[in-house]
């Protein structure tokens, strides 16, 4: 599947460019902006068929453009994985990482990566397919590989800073929702589930909403993602939680440009570290 960029965008002149290649289960997104100038931001979504390998898929769409290969100012690879695991950094060591990863969600056959949250003080252990990544590593030219919860919660940490009540941000993805609890700056839980339908995800807010301790008349709960689907799912958790609101776009993620609206939380995050 062959796609074309901005006219801006030439290879002569991509190393003033960032890219961001957004791995999901589905299949995968890309963007390219210059942080340097406005409105420059475009974004692209592949969806990958069915039957064949995800491997198989993103090999297909690298070869079939070779702009993922040019020289960039940075090239990110943003992880949608939820084989993932925080460490403090007090005990944190880089040799121990697969073995901390595989010990905290049993996962197993995975390369293992690690992204620093500085303001946490920890450490993120996630794993990706070996052959994604020895692919990426190959096929890029010196990719940082991020999971997609890092750059998303200091965003959502300077939301909760000013806030007095408590607050569970659930952000939605394709099949799976991110839920990432916090009391004033302080992060008290986070952690990634799959879902089927709509009822898995009222079923994980509400038995965290409970295991956090928050109070259904007085804390708050903000939903993140694709518009139709927040606006569902508030209008289950309303019957429950008195407190719901759907998250805006931060204002400077506009300075990127109008192809922001439709980008997932954890690019636009990214691409705000940026500006």
């Amino acid at each position: 599947m062959a796609f074309g960029l901005s006219d801006k965008v030439t290879i002569d002149k991509s190393n003033n460019y960032i890219m961001s290649i957004r791995l999901g289960s589905d299949g995968l997104s890309f963007s390219v902006y210059n942080p340097s100038e406005r409105d420059s931001f475009l974004y692209r979504k592949i969806t990958f068929e069915r039957g064949k390998s995800y491997i198989s898929s993103l090999k297909e769409v690298f070869f079939e453009n070779s702009f993922f290969s040019w020289h960039y100012k940075k090239v990110n690879v943003i992880c949608v994985s939820s084989p993932y695991t925080i460490i403090p950094k007090e005990i944190f060591q880089e040799k121990y990482r697969t073995k901390l990863l595989t010990f905290a969600t049993s996962t197993i056959e995975k390369h293992c990566l690690s992204n620093t949250l500085k303001n946490e003080q920890a450490e993120l252990v996630f794993g990706i397919e070996d052959e994604v990544y020895e692919f990426c590593s190959r096929s890029l030219v010196n990719p940082s590989f991020v999971h997609h919860i890092v750059p998303i919660l200091p965003l959502l940490e300077k939301l909760s800073c000013n806030c007095l009540p408590k607050q569970l941000f659930v952000n939605l993805h394709h099949r799976s929702i991110d839920v990432i609890g916090y009391i004033q700056g302080t992060l008290v839980f986070v952690n990634s589930f799959e879902y089927n339908q709509m009822e898995d995800i009222v079923y994980y807010v509400l038995y965290v909403w409970k295991q956090i301790s928050m109070n259904q008349q007085s804390d708050q709960l903000t939903l993140l993602g694709e518009f139709s689907v927040c606006q569902n799912l508030n209008k289950i958790l309303r019957d429950y939680i008195q407190y719901i609101k759907l998250l805006d776009m931060p204002s400077d993620a506009y300075l990127l440009g109008a192809e922001v609206a439709k980008v997932p939380l954890d690019v636009i995050a990214l691409s705000l570290c940026e500006l």
